[in-house]
């Protein structure tokens, strides 16, 4: 029998990698980890960069910095008018900015720029070290180059991005900018405090003066501002010791670096800080300054005319603009005073509070604020009843607008009444109507009974009245003209035709709704300021309109011009005519409603017309000499009545002499000129026809040289001046009326 004996293997283990090994293998994929995450934020970073370059300027925008500067409008003799500006900032090449400013913006902001290019590594890491230390931002090591990209390109906010966006966008700056050129750039672009961006504007601000004429210790005081500029500001008297300290730390940079002596900082730390703030001169002509900045911004946009360093040469007469606002703020308050006391008469709010009247005017803005809520829902509401006037002078030949005033305030109401209130013009539009009658068969002796009429209207029965509602019976053109006589314009009116005086208003300018009826020859129509004075501009300027206009010149910042103005002339009316209608209307100053005029200072060749309408809601006067144009109304936005007997000779020839003697002062005094074709005749003063020896008044007149005139017949018998056309006269086609002259267009018969 077999033994069967069980056999055991034994399995003996495999041999263990030895500790080197493996320690090969940890380092490897170490290795490979690295290397992994090293290519990852290399890429990473790359891309980063990439992407943050993307973002930074391209070479043309460092090749063309655009720096915000202040457009500014001047007057007609050149003196400033305003700015218009976002951050106040006037270009000066370094050449005129002092070398003692250079330096003390240098020796105390970036003692080595001229050394390094574009960032400074010492000073980078000494201020890293700071802020690591303090664990805040505690110190700057921005170079000047540096600060100029922030300025220009970046924000102040302080991140790692934007620090490292601003060292690369400093570098490109270095590669397209000599040092000369970053520092030119740098200081017109630093802000400097109180609203003021470059060294010339905080020069003329802090000192009233232009940057190359600042002395050491003004030069250093600018430099110190840079760091802080609002806390270091030399007009706050909070901030003197401050800044005074450090203008001496700028000083003493100075000094280290060798820039000045030590006489030199001597004299100037002793010297106390003390600003001289620019005045700002008092603000005139603001409707004007807004319809130069609208025009200006309509046509070539709001930030070239906020930041494009504009020069805007404007035909304004700042003196008489001055003048001008002075006598509006003057009759405004006298204008007022008379509405106060129709609303204590309408509302009688004196007695019922039991104040005397006399107190209550003296008072009234304080006293009517007391209940000014419950006033302001009475019917006659003080709201209601507020005066106001506009101005316009232009000149006679161009159009030029001289002077241009909109309302009583504007800061009170941005409305400008001047080239927008649309109201009737009363009398003044009355030349109109002798306009079209000199042209269509009368001239300016024909007569004209002046007594009462009726007229039919489509709202029936229609009796008008003189304004002194006396009846002057047979009266001329000129005396009717001179005395404002309603009844002989709405009488000429009808006679020569609604519709061709219609015609006329429309040559001459006039644009809004007017329609041909009897009551259009008292100025029952629409129109503003401006069309009234421009029509009137039409005889001052021998028949001949020119468009107003405001602009002389835009230039721009590199000196190119944008535009000038050219004229845009048209011939409206003959130079015979235009004469003839001055000739007319130097009546109404010498001898009619504008015959205060001589008496308040104003005696050159003058000629113009008043205009009040009903329940004297509006006063007008436009008048002219040869040289210059000006209109005045005074009204109330709401047309309401100005008061009983305040007419244009009350209320508006105040304010036009105030207004006209200024823009006359440097002008030779002139008369109007007589056309050719104008011929003079006496006249006896009682007939109207051409004086015998035996009249015992007469005038001397003036008419077309082709028309024919009747001599007196009731001193001697008179008879006709020239011989009449008997076939005519036997044929039947003799008319009574007034015979027209050559230039007449249309034909119609004329019956009185």
């Amino acid at each position: 029998m077999k033994n069967n004996t069980e056999e055991f293997v034994t399995f003996e283990p495999k041999e263990k990698p030895s500790e080197e090994k493996s320690q090969g293998i940890f380092w490897i994929v170490l290795l490979f980890l690295v290397a992994f995450f090293f290519c990852f934020g290399a890429a990473a970073g790359a891309r980063f960069l990439n992407q943050l370059y993307m973002t930074l300027p391209s070479v043309t925008q460092m090749q063309n910095i655009e720096q915000a500067l202040v457009s500014k409008v001047y007057s007609a003799n050149n003196s400033l008018l305003h700015e218009f500006h976002i951050e106040r900032r006037f270009w000066v090449p370094l050449e005129k900015i002092p070398p003692a400013l250079e330096s003390a913006v240098i020796a105390i902001e970036d003692r080595q720029f001229y050394n390094h290019w574009g960032v400074n590594l010492k000073r980078i890491l000494g201020a890293a070290f700071v802020d690591l230390v303090q664990k805040r931002i505690a110190q700057g090591a921005s170079t000047l180059t540096q600060q100029l990209a922030r300025n220009v390109y970046l924000t102040s906010k302080q991140t790692i991005i934007r620090k490292v966006r601003e060292i690369l966008t400093a570098v490109q700056l270095e590669s397209c900018y000599t040092k000369e050129e970053i520092v030119e750039l740098y200081l017109n672009q630093v802000y400097l405090g109180a609203g003021v961006y470059g060294v010339e504007a905080a020069a003329q601000h802090y000192f009233s003066k232009h940057v190359q004429d600042l002395t050491l210790d003004e030069c250093a005081l600018i430099a110190g501002m840079i760091q802080l500029p609002e806390r270091y500001r030399p007009d706050k008297a909070a901030n003197i010791e401050r800044i005074t300290a450090r203008r001496n730390t700028v000083l003493r940079a100075m000094k280290k670096m060798h820039v000045i002596q030590q006489e030199d900082f001597d004299r100037s730390v002793s010297i106390p800080v003390k600003a001289n703030v620019q005045v700002s001169k008092s603000r005139i002509g603001s409707y004007f300054i807004e319809m130069v900045r609208k025009q200006v911004a309509d046509k070539y946009g709001d930030d070239l005319l906020y930041n494009g360093g504009l020069h805007i040469y404007t035909t304004l007469n700042e003196v008489a603009q001055d003048s001008a606002e002075r006598a509006v703020a003057d009759e405004v308050v006298n204008l007022q005073r008379r509405l106060n006391r129709i609303f204590l008469d309408s509302t009688h709010i004196d007695k019922q509070l039991k104040i005397p009247r006399d107190k209550f005017l003296n008072s009234f803005d304080s006293l009517y604020a007391l209940r000014e809520e419950e006033y302001s829902k009475l019917p006659d509401s003080v709201k209601l009843r507020q005066a106001q006037m506009a101005v316009v002078a232009i000149d006679a030949a161009t159009s030029a607008i001289r002077v241009l005033i909109g309302g009583r305030n504007f800061d009170e109401s941005k409305f400008n009444r001047a080239l927008s209130a649309r109201r009737q013009p009363g009398s003044s539009f009355k030349p109109i109507v002798y306009t079209a009658a000199l042209e269509n068969g009368y001239h300016p002796a024909s007569v004209v009974l002046d007594q009462p009429i009726t007229l039919m209207t489509d709202e029936g029965e229609w009796r008008p009245e003189n304004y002194n509602r006396v009846f002057n019976g047979p009266i001329s053109i000129r005396a009717s003209l001179a005395k404002s006589v309603n009844l002989v314009a709405i009488q000429i009116l009808t006679k020569v035709g609604p519709a061709v005086v219609v015609d006329y208003a429309r040559r001459m300018g006039f644009r809004h709704t007017m329609n041909p009826v009897p009551a259009l020859a008292i100025g029952a129509c629409e129109t503003t300021p401006m069309e009234l004075v421009n029509a009137y501009q039409i005889y001052a300027n021998h028949g001949v309109m020119a468009e107003p206009y405001c602009i002389e010149k835009i230039v721009d910042k590199n000196g190119r011009v944008l535009e000038e103005h050219q004229p845009e002339e048209k011939d409206v009316l003959s130079a015979r005519t235009a004469y003839l209608m001055c000739s007319l209307m130097r009546s109404v100053v010498c001898c009619g409603t504008g015959a205060s005029i001589p008496g308040l200072g104003f005696t050159r060749p003058a000629a113009g017309k008043t205009g009040t309408t009903n329940d004297y809601s509006d006063a007008w006067f436009v008048g002219f000499t040869p040289q210059v144009v000006c209109g005045v109304w005074s009204g109330i936005d709401e047309r309401r009545s100005l008061g009983n007997g305040v007419t244009g000779s009350v209320t508006s020839i105040p304010v036009w002499v105030r207004t006209m003697k200024p823009l006359h002062n440097k002008l030779p005094v002139k008369d109007f000129a007589v056309p050719d074709g104008i011929k003079t005749e006496k006249i006896c003063k009682e007939s109207h026809k051409i004086a015998l020896p035996s009249c015992p008044k007469v005038d001397v007149e003036f008419f077309f040289a082709e028309t024919e005139l009747d001599t007196c017949d009731v001193h001697g018998g008179g008879g006709v001046r020239k011989p009449r056309n008997m076939i005519k006269l036997f044929s039947g086609q003799q008319s009574n009326a007034p015979k027209k002259s050559k230039e007449t267009k249309k034909k119609r018969p004329l019956m009185f």
